[in-house]
């Protein structure tokens, strides 16, 4: 082990430089982004929070990277991030990996788990390099530059959603998303606790049926992005007007990046979404032995 770095676990102190490295790397990956140190602080003062699953390497006195890790329900298991690690200090990876093991050993975790994609820097050559298998895909990222865009932004046909819509939403979430009734509920009233930040909430209906439906949501963490789901709808033009109406409101409010994620039942829906511009990326979980 490297003894030219010190290798501790969490203090308040160490939060400012975190996101600040933090804040540096993930803009280079896609669908990535470093929590708010607002955000950080009341995670980590939670009740549940163990300050022994954070890790962290310094020089000097001065954080130059960190690792969290959360141990999961059954104590056996835990979720691990590769090291990140501030510019000229990547050699600091083995020792804080190494560290990290060590410690999630000592607490009685037998193997860890880590999210791992090519669009995550060289996640998956450390995957490769500290013997890690493949665990399943977890979901496909996507995301789309506002100004690279190649559809319309013609609104044509697309009706804001009302309360008077909320049963049949619920419905289809249902059979399209595969929720249960609580989670539909929950998402439906979620978007009306947070209207102030649903930038586009559209409706497409024909026959008395709901054929076209999805919302974009600003990002809590930063308002230049915004977040939406692959678009239920009957047919391709109807997830174009959709499309379009979800990139007109990003422009009216100022939004340069919409993320987008392919999980569960729109796992392999991906494909309309790349002629539109978006950049799509796979997120793996792996799983190692300790």
């Amino acid at each position: 082990m490297d003894t030219t770095y010190q290798l501790t676990t969490y203090s308040p102190d160490y939060l400012e430089k975190q996101v600040e490295i933090g804040k540096f790397i993930f803009s280079q990956w896609l669908g990535a982004r470093q929590s708010p140190i607002k955000r950080l602080q009341q995670v980590y003062s939670a009740p549940d929070f163990d300050p022994e699953t954070r890790f962290y390497a310094l020089k000097d006195g001065e954080v130059i990277g960190f690792l969290p890790s959360k141990i999961r329900k059954d104590k056996t298991e835990a979720d691990l991030e590769f090291p990140l690690l501030a510019a000229g200090f990547e050699d600091a990876e083995e020792a804080l990996m190494g560290y990290a093991f060590e410690q999630l050993k000592s607490k009685g975790v037998s193997a860890v788990i880590s999210r791992v994609s090519n669009a995550w820097g060289n996640t998956v050559a450390l995957a490769k390099k500290y013997n890690y298998e493949y665990n399943g895909l977890m979901w496909k990222n996507a995301q789309l530059k506002v100004e690279n865009y190649k559809g319309s932004t013609d609104e044509e046909n697309v009706r804001e959603v009302t309360e008077t819509y909320f049963n049949d939403i619920r419905d289809l979430l249902i059979s399209f998303r595969e929720n249960t009734e609580a989670e539909a509920r929950a998402q439906i009233d979620k978007l009306v606790e947070i209207s102030e930040r649903v930038t586009s909430w559209k409706i497409i209906r024909e026959d008395g049926k709901i054929v076209g439906h999805d919302h974009l949501v600003e990002d809590i963490r930063d308002s230049n992005r915004a977040r939406m789901n692959a678009i239920y709808a009957t047919r391709d033009d109807i997830r174009d007007r959709i499309m379009n109406s979800h990139v007109a409101a990003a422009k009216r409010n100022g939004i340069s990046l919409i993320d987008s994620f392919f999980f569960g039942p729109t796992e392999n829906m991906e494909a309309p979404y790349k002629d539109y511009g978006f950049e799509i990326g796979e997120l793996w979980s792996y799983k190692k032995e300790i």
